[in-house]
């Protein structure tokens, strides 16, 4: 798992969003564990592409289904 965390942040790092997404199940399935919670409202993304990308750099919420 490629995770920074800092206080009560954590990032989750991936080389596309289908990793992103792979890597934040089971760091849900590994909270539960614990009986923590991922707050969905407080929780975001960030892709960040090389610079020829026609695609901008967005920040926006994540969503993921349980």
């Amino acid at each position: 798992m490629n995770v920074l965390v800092y206080a009560d942040d954590i990032a989750l790092i991936g080389k596309n969003e289908i990793e992103i997404r792979k890597l934040f199940v089971e760091l849900k399935h590994i909270a539960r564990n614990f009986r923590l919670q991922i707050n969905q409202e407080k929780t975001k993304h960030m892709i960040v592409e090389r610079k020829n990308s026609l695609k901008k750099n967005k920040i926006r919420h994540l969503k993921i289904k349980n």
